[in-house]
Protein backbone atom coordinates (compact mmCIF):
# COMPACT_ATOMS: atom_id res chain seq x y z
CA UNK A 1 0.00 0.00 0.00
CA UNK A 2 3.01 2.38 0.76
CA UNK A 3 4.63 1.68 -2.68
CA UNK A 4 1.61 2.08 -4.68
CA UNK A 5 1.05 5.36 -2.75
CA UNK A 6 4.10 6.80 -3.76
CA UNK A 7 4.11 5.48 -7.29
CA UNK A 8 0.68 7.52 -7.31
CA UNK A 9 1.91 10.64 -5.53
CA UNK A 10 4.75 10.74 -7.95
CA UNK A 11 2.24 10.25 -11.04
CA UNK A 12 0.26 13.57 -10.03
CA UNK A 13 2.93 15.29 -9.11
CA UNK A 14 4.73 14.87 -12.80
CA UNK A 15 1.30 15.42 -14.13
CA UNK A 16 0.34 18.91 -12.88
CA UNK A 17 4.17 20.02 -13.98
CA UNK A 18 3.28 19.25 -17.09
CA UNK A 19 0.09 20.37 -17.13
CA UNK A 20 0.95 23.93 -15.89
CA UNK A 21 4.04 24.45 -18.00
CA UNK A 22 1.70 23.71 -21.37
CA UNK A 23 -1.74 25.78 -19.80
CA UNK A 24 0.30 28.44 -19.21
CA UNK A 25 3.32 28.42 -21.69
CA UNK A 26 5.97 28.42 -18.63
CA UNK A 27 8.09 26.01 -17.04
CA UNK A 28 8.93 26.82 -13.11
CA UNK A 29 12.47 26.26 -12.54
CA UNK A 30 11.73 25.66 -8.49
CA UNK A 31 9.22 22.90 -9.46
CA UNK A 32 11.30 21.50 -11.68
CA UNK A 33 14.26 21.39 -9.36
CA UNK A 34 12.02 20.17 -6.36
CA UNK A 35 10.38 17.10 -8.51
CA UNK A 36 14.38 16.63 -9.33
CA UNK A 37 15.08 16.15 -5.70
CA UNK A 38 12.24 14.33 -4.98
CA UNK A 39 12.86 11.49 -7.45
CA UNK A 40 16.62 11.61 -6.48
CA UNK A 41 16.17 10.93 -2.74
CA UNK A 42 14.00 8.36 -3.52
CA UNK A 43 16.36 6.25 -6.12
CA UNK A 44 18.32 6.34 -2.93
CA UNK A 45 15.66 4.80 -0.72
CA UNK A 46 14.80 2.53 -3.06
CA UNK A 47 17.22 1.36 -4.96
CA UNK A 48 20.78 2.31 -2.80
CA UNK A 49 19.61 2.01 1.41
CA UNK A 50 22.80 0.61 1.60
CA UNK A 51 24.18 4.50 1.67
CA UNK A 52 21.79 5.50 4.60
CA UNK A 53 23.56 4.71 7.40
CA UNK A 54 22.28 7.87 10.03
CA UNK A 55 18.35 5.96 9.90
CA UNK A 56 16.81 2.79 9.12
CA UNK A 57 15.70 2.32 5.52
CA UNK A 58 11.81 1.55 6.81
CA UNK A 59 11.92 4.99 8.37
CA UNK A 60 13.17 6.78 5.77
CA UNK A 61 10.77 5.41 3.45
CA UNK A 62 8.27 6.80 5.92
CA UNK A 63 9.47 10.19 6.49
CA UNK A 64 9.75 10.25 2.61
CA UNK A 65 6.36 9.68 2.47
CA UNK A 66 5.33 12.39 4.58
CA UNK A 67 7.87 14.85 2.51
CA UNK A 68 5.82 13.55 -1.10
CA UNK A 69 2.83 14.35 0.19
CA UNK A 70 3.74 17.82 1.07
CA UNK A 71 5.19 18.34 -2.38
CA UNK A 72 1.84 17.11 -3.79
CA UNK A 73 0.10 19.82 -1.45
CA UNK A 74 2.15 22.27 -2.40
CA UNK A 75 1.70 21.63 -6.36
CA UNK A 76 -2.03 21.20 -5.92
CA UNK A 77 -2.24 24.46 -4.59
CA UNK A 78 0.01 27.13 -6.82
CA UNK A 79 -2.04 25.07 -9.86
CA UNK A 80 -4.99 25.88 -8.30
CA UNK A 81 -4.53 29.26 -7.79
CA UNK A 82 -3.37 29.62 -11.32
CA UNK A 83 -7.12 27.79 -11.83
CA UNK A 84 -8.64 30.37 -10.34
CA UNK A 85 -7.13 33.61 -11.97
CA UNK A 86 -8.09 32.21 -15.09
CA UNK A 87 -11.52 31.34 -14.10
CA UNK A 88 -11.81 34.68 -12.41
CA UNK A 89 -11.20 36.53 -16.29
CA UNK A 90 -12.93 34.20 -17.74
CA UNK A 91 -16.02 35.06 -15.73
CA UNK A 92 -15.83 38.69 -16.14
CA UNK A 93 -18.35 41.08 -17.58
CA UNK A 94 -16.69 41.51 -21.24
CA UNK A 95 -19.52 44.17 -22.28
CA UNK A 96 -18.25 46.54 -19.24
CA UNK A 97 -14.54 45.53 -20.14
CA UNK A 98 -15.10 45.88 -23.66
CA UNK A 99 -17.04 49.43 -22.94
CA UNK A 100 -13.90 50.29 -20.74
CA UNK A 101 -11.78 49.42 -23.72
CA UNK A 102 -13.53 52.13 -26.07
CA UNK A 103 -13.71 54.94 -23.68
CA UNK A 104 -9.54 54.51 -23.73
CA UNK A 105 -9.58 54.79 -27.91
CA UNK A 106 -11.50 57.94 -27.71
CA UNK A 107 -9.53 59.70 -25.09
CA UNK A 108 -6.41 58.74 -27.06
CA UNK A 109 -8.10 59.50 -30.48
CA UNK A 110 -9.02 62.80 -28.98
CA UNK A 111 -5.76 63.20 -27.58
CA UNK A 112 -4.56 63.12 -31.48
CA UNK A 113 -6.98 65.06 -32.93
CA UNK A 114 -6.22 67.75 -30.41
CA UNK A 115 -2.30 67.60 -31.20
CA UNK A 116 -2.80 67.82 -35.15
CA UNK A 117 -5.47 70.49 -35.00
CA UNK A 118 -3.07 72.67 -32.34
CA UNK A 119 -0.09 72.03 -35.11
CA UNK A 120 -2.29 73.84 -37.53
CA UNK A 121 -2.67 76.84 -35.35
CA UNK A 122 1.39 77.26 -34.43
CA UNK A 123 3.33 79.44 -36.61
CA UNK A 124 5.99 77.76 -35.78
CA UNK A 125 7.06 74.74 -37.09
CA UNK A 126 7.82 71.07 -35.62
CA UNK A 127 10.51 69.19 -35.94
CA UNK A 128 10.13 65.46 -34.15
CA UNK A 129 14.00 64.22 -34.18
CA UNK A 130 14.59 60.06 -34.17
CA UNK A 131 16.28 59.19 -31.21
CA UNK A 132 19.60 58.07 -32.89
CA UNK A 133 19.72 61.43 -34.85
CA UNK A 134 19.50 59.93 -38.01
CA UNK A 135 16.27 61.12 -39.64
CA UNK A 136 13.20 63.77 -38.63
CA UNK A 137 9.82 64.46 -39.33
CA UNK A 138 8.96 67.81 -39.76
CA UNK A 139 5.10 69.20 -39.66
CA UNK A 140 3.71 71.49 -42.71
CA UNK A 141 4.56 74.83 -41.12
CA UNK A 142 8.27 73.05 -41.08
CA UNK A 143 8.17 72.47 -45.06
CA UNK A 144 6.58 75.78 -45.55
CA UNK A 145 9.66 77.45 -43.82
CA UNK A 146 11.96 75.41 -45.62
CA UNK A 147 10.86 75.81 -48.84
CA UNK A 148 10.10 71.73 -49.86
CA UNK A 149 7.80 69.42 -49.91
CA UNK A 150 8.81 65.85 -47.90
CA UNK A 151 8.44 65.56 -44.26
CA UNK A 152 10.56 62.53 -43.28
CA UNK A 153 14.03 63.58 -43.83
CA UNK A 154 17.66 62.14 -43.47
CA UNK A 155 19.86 64.09 -40.84
CA UNK A 156 21.86 64.43 -43.92
CA UNK A 157 19.49 66.14 -45.83
CA UNK A 158 18.55 68.63 -43.51
CA UNK A 159 21.98 69.69 -43.01
CA UNK A 160 22.57 70.41 -47.05
CA UNK A 161 19.50 72.90 -45.98
CA UNK A 162 21.80 74.74 -43.73
CA UNK A 163 24.61 76.89 -43.90
CA UNK A 164 28.10 75.11 -44.16
CA UNK A 165 29.53 77.31 -41.85
CA UNK A 166 26.49 76.42 -39.25
CA UNK A 167 26.18 73.14 -39.73
CA UNK A 168 28.91 71.90 -36.85
CA UNK A 169 26.94 74.59 -34.12
CA UNK A 170 23.83 73.06 -34.83
CA UNK A 171 25.25 69.25 -34.12
CA UNK A 172 26.79 70.77 -31.34
CA UNK A 173 23.35 72.16 -30.13
CA UNK A 174 21.39 68.51 -30.34
CA UNK A 175 24.36 66.53 -29.32
CA UNK A 176 25.10 68.34 -26.15
CA UNK A 177 20.91 68.39 -25.52
CA UNK A 178 21.34 65.58 -21.90
CA UNK A 179 19.16 64.96 -19.05
CA UNK A 180 20.78 67.69 -16.82
CA UNK A 181 20.37 70.51 -19.55
CA UNK A 182 17.42 69.25 -21.64
CA UNK A 183 16.69 72.36 -23.58
CA UNK A 184 18.67 74.06 -26.26
CA UNK A 185 18.33 77.38 -28.50
CA UNK A 186 20.06 78.00 -31.73
CA UNK A 187 20.07 80.37 -34.55
CA UNK A 188 21.04 79.52 -38.07
CA UNK A 189 20.75 79.79 -41.60
CA UNK A 190 18.80 78.00 -44.15
CA UNK A 191 18.78 78.47 -47.98
CA UNK A 192 15.38 78.90 -49.27
CA UNK A 193 14.66 80.05 -52.72
CA UNK A 194 18.67 80.15 -53.47
CA UNK A 195 18.59 83.46 -51.09
CA UNK A 196 20.00 82.35 -47.08
CA UNK A 197 17.44 83.46 -44.01
CA UNK A 198 17.79 83.12 -40.49
CA UNK A 199 15.42 80.78 -38.46
CA UNK A 200 15.71 80.36 -34.54
CA UNK A 201 14.98 76.77 -32.89
CA UNK A 202 14.25 75.96 -29.76
CA UNK A 203 14.07 72.52 -28.28
CA UNK A 204 13.44 70.05 -25.75
CA UNK A 205 14.20 66.69 -24.80
CA UNK A 206 12.25 64.17 -23.29
CA UNK A 207 12.65 60.39 -22.93
CA UNK A 208 10.26 57.75 -23.76
CA UNK A 209 10.76 53.17 -23.70
CA UNK A 210 14.64 53.91 -22.51
CA UNK A 211 15.08 56.42 -25.66
CA UNK A 212 15.70 60.06 -25.60
CA UNK A 213 13.77 61.86 -27.99
CA UNK A 214 14.22 65.53 -29.40
CA UNK A 215 11.24 67.94 -30.24
CA UNK A 216 11.89 71.36 -30.96
CA UNK A 217 10.34 74.36 -32.62
CA UNK A 218 11.70 76.39 -35.65
CA UNK A 219 11.06 79.78 -36.95
CA UNK A 220 11.63 82.17 -39.17
CA UNK A 221 13.72 85.62 -38.01
CA UNK A 222 14.09 87.38 -41.23
CA UNK A 223 12.22 89.87 -41.41
CA UNK A 224 11.71 89.65 -45.71
CA UNK A 225 11.09 86.69 -46.05
CA UNK A 226 8.98 86.03 -42.80
CA UNK A 227 7.30 89.21 -42.40
CA UNK A 228 4.58 87.51 -39.37
CA UNK A 229 7.91 87.29 -37.46
CA UNK A 230 10.30 89.96 -35.25
CA UNK A 231 13.46 89.73 -33.73
CA UNK A 232 11.38 90.04 -29.53
CA UNK A 233 14.73 91.31 -27.81
CA UNK A 234 14.42 94.44 -30.17
CA UNK A 235 11.28 95.33 -31.23
CA UNK A 236 9.72 94.73 -27.43
CA UNK A 237 12.13 97.23 -25.88
CA UNK A 238 10.87 100.40 -25.58
CA UNK A 239 12.15 103.83 -26.58
CA UNK A 240 13.40 107.18 -25.49
CA UNK A 241 9.90 108.41 -24.57
CA UNK A 242 8.69 105.79 -22.37
CA UNK A 243 12.95 106.44 -20.84
CA UNK A 244 12.16 109.82 -20.05
CA UNK A 245 8.67 108.91 -18.56
CA UNK A 246 10.47 106.40 -16.30
CA UNK A 247 13.25 109.19 -14.79
CA UNK A 248 10.55 111.62 -14.29
CA UNK A 249 9.08 108.68 -12.07
CA UNK A 250 12.15 107.51 -10.78
CA UNK A 251 13.11 110.74 -9.22
CA UNK A 252 10.02 111.04 -7.78
CA UNK A 253 11.22 108.04 -5.28
CA UNK A 254 14.03 109.83 -3.74
CA UNK A 255 16.21 106.98 -4.10
CA UNK A 256 19.39 106.62 -6.06
CA UNK A 257 19.89 105.03 -9.23
CA UNK A 258 22.25 105.07 -12.54
CA UNK A 259 21.20 105.65 -16.44
CA UNK A 260 23.97 103.28 -18.09
CA UNK A 261 24.13 104.14 -22.05
CA UNK A 262 25.31 102.07 -23.69
CA UNK A 263 27.03 102.22 -27.91
CA UNK A 264 27.60 99.06 -29.62
CA UNK A 265 30.92 100.08 -31.15
CA UNK A 266 31.83 97.58 -33.53
CA UNK A 267 27.98 96.46 -34.99
CA UNK A 268 28.43 98.60 -38.22
CA UNK A 269 31.74 96.51 -39.02
CA UNK A 270 29.59 93.21 -38.44
CA UNK A 271 26.71 94.80 -40.57
CA UNK A 272 29.16 95.22 -43.64
CA UNK A 273 30.76 91.62 -43.06
CA UNK A 274 27.54 89.62 -42.46
CA UNK A 275 25.19 92.00 -43.13
CA UNK A 276 22.41 93.58 -41.11
CA UNK A 277 20.46 90.49 -40.31
CA UNK A 278 23.64 88.89 -38.19
CA UNK A 279 24.29 92.53 -37.08
CA UNK A 280 20.40 92.56 -35.71
CA UNK A 281 21.06 89.23 -34.23
CA UNK A 282 23.77 89.89 -32.19
CA UNK A 283 22.59 93.34 -30.82
CA UNK A 284 19.69 91.11 -29.85
CA UNK A 285 21.64 88.34 -28.28
CA UNK A 286 24.01 91.35 -26.54
CA UNK A 287 20.59 92.85 -24.65
CA UNK A 288 19.20 89.68 -23.91
CA UNK A 289 22.75 89.21 -22.05
CA UNK A 290 22.05 92.68 -20.65
CA UNK A 291 19.02 91.95 -19.35
CA UNK A 292 19.99 89.09 -18.02
CA UNK A 293 23.02 90.45 -15.80
CA UNK A 294 21.90 93.84 -15.31
CA UNK A 295 18.00 95.13 -15.80
CA UNK A 296 15.55 91.86 -15.05
CA UNK A 297 13.39 94.64 -13.74
CA UNK A 298 10.37 95.93 -16.20
CA UNK A 299 11.34 99.04 -18.11
CA UNK A 300 14.73 98.55 -16.82
CA UNK A 301 16.43 98.50 -20.67
CA UNK A 302 15.85 101.13 -23.74
CA UNK A 303 16.64 101.56 -27.03
CA UNK A 304 18.17 105.09 -27.97
CA UNK A 305 18.76 104.27 -31.57
CA UNK A 306 19.66 101.20 -33.91
CA UNK A 307 23.05 100.27 -31.41
CA UNK A 308 22.42 102.71 -28.66
CA UNK A 309 20.68 101.51 -25.27
CA UNK A 310 19.77 102.93 -22.00
CA UNK A 311 19.98 100.79 -18.93
CA UNK A 312 18.64 102.02 -15.49
CA UNK A 313 20.18 100.18 -12.89
CA UNK A 314 18.55 101.14 -9.61
CA UNK A 315 20.50 98.54 -7.27
CA UNK A 316 24.27 99.60 -5.92
CA UNK A 317 25.65 95.52 -5.84
CA UNK A 318 24.61 95.27 -9.97
CA UNK A 319 26.36 98.82 -10.56
CA UNK A 320 29.76 97.62 -8.73
CA UNK A 321 29.84 94.65 -11.12
CA UNK A 322 29.19 96.63 -14.22
CA UNK A 323 31.87 98.87 -12.81
CA UNK A 324 34.64 96.11 -12.29
CA UNK A 325 33.85 94.48 -15.91
CA UNK A 326 34.22 98.28 -17.40
CA UNK A 327 37.71 98.68 -15.56
CA UNK A 328 38.45 95.20 -16.75
CA UNK A 329 37.76 94.25 -19.66
CA UNK A 330 35.35 91.36 -18.51
CA UNK A 331 33.26 89.35 -20.41
CA UNK A 332 30.25 90.81 -18.54
CA UNK A 333 30.64 93.79 -21.14
CA UNK A 334 32.75 91.96 -24.30
CA UNK A 335 31.02 89.44 -24.62
CA UNK A 336 31.71 86.79 -27.52
CA UNK A 337 28.70 85.91 -29.71
CA UNK A 338 28.00 83.01 -31.83
CA UNK A 339 24.99 83.04 -34.21
CA UNK A 340 24.84 80.13 -36.51
CA UNK A 341 28.67 79.23 -37.21
CA UNK A 342 29.46 83.52 -36.80
CA UNK A 343 31.30 84.15 -33.88
CA UNK A 344 32.00 87.45 -32.78
CA UNK A 345 32.81 89.35 -29.92
CA UNK A 346 30.40 92.71 -29.69
CA UNK A 347 32.12 95.33 -27.05
CA UNK A 348 30.48 98.68 -26.27
CA UNK A 349 31.70 102.44 -25.71
CA UNK A 350 29.59 103.14 -22.07
CA UNK A 351 28.44 106.44 -20.56
CA UNK A 352 27.44 106.28 -16.76
CA UNK A 353 25.37 109.14 -14.90
CA UNK A 354 24.57 108.59 -11.34
CA UNK A 355 21.04 110.37 -9.91
CA UNK A 356 20.67 111.00 -6.19
CA UNK A 357 18.32 111.90 -4.23
CA UNK A 358 19.15 115.84 -3.65
CA UNK A 359 20.23 116.33 -7.34
CA UNK A 360 18.80 119.17 -8.72
CA UNK A 361 18.70 118.22 -12.60
CA UNK A 362 15.97 118.01 -14.44
CA UNK A 363 15.38 114.91 -16.81
CA UNK A 364 16.03 116.48 -19.95
CA UNK A 365 19.87 118.17 -18.24
CA UNK A 366 20.06 114.43 -16.87
CA UNK A 367 19.60 112.67 -20.06
CA UNK A 368 21.87 115.26 -21.52
CA UNK A 369 24.74 114.04 -19.21
CA UNK A 370 24.33 110.68 -19.68
CA UNK A 371 25.14 111.43 -23.71
CA UNK A 372 27.82 113.77 -22.89
CA UNK A 373 29.37 110.99 -21.00
CA UNK A 374 29.21 108.58 -23.81
CA UNK A 375 30.72 110.88 -26.04
CA UNK A 376 33.68 111.12 -24.15
CA UNK A 377 33.88 107.16 -23.97
CA UNK A 378 33.55 106.83 -27.53
CA UNK A 379 36.35 109.99 -28.19
CA UNK A 380 38.69 108.13 -25.28
CA UNK A 381 41.32 105.98 -26.76
CA UNK A 382 42.44 104.44 -23.62
CA UNK A 383 39.21 103.27 -21.89
CA UNK A 384 35.87 102.52 -23.41
CA UNK A 385 33.84 104.09 -20.43
CA UNK A 386 33.26 107.56 -18.62
CA UNK A 387 31.76 107.90 -15.55
CA UNK A 388 30.47 111.79 -15.18
CA UNK A 389 31.68 113.20 -11.92
CA UNK A 390 35.03 110.97 -12.14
Amino acid sequence: MNEFFIYLSLAFILVLFIISSILYKKMRIWKLVLIALTLAIYAIIRFLPQYITFIDSNLALEYFTYFLFGVLILLSVTFKNKIKITQNLTDYDFFELEKELENIKDVSDLLRLRFINTIGLLHEGLIFYNPDLEGLFITEQTSEILGIKENDLTMETYQGYLHEEDRSEYLKALRGTTKKNPSYEIKYRIIRNKTYAWVIEKGRLFTHGKKDYLVSTIKGIDMKLFPETMIHELDSLPDENLLTQILVQARKEKEAFYMVLMHLTNIPDINRRFGRDVGNLMIAEYIRKMRYHFARDLNSIFRITGIEFALIIREEQKYEVLKRALTSGGDLINLRLNVGGIQQIVYPNVGIVRHDPWSNYEVNDFISLGHKALEEAIRNNKKNYSIFGE
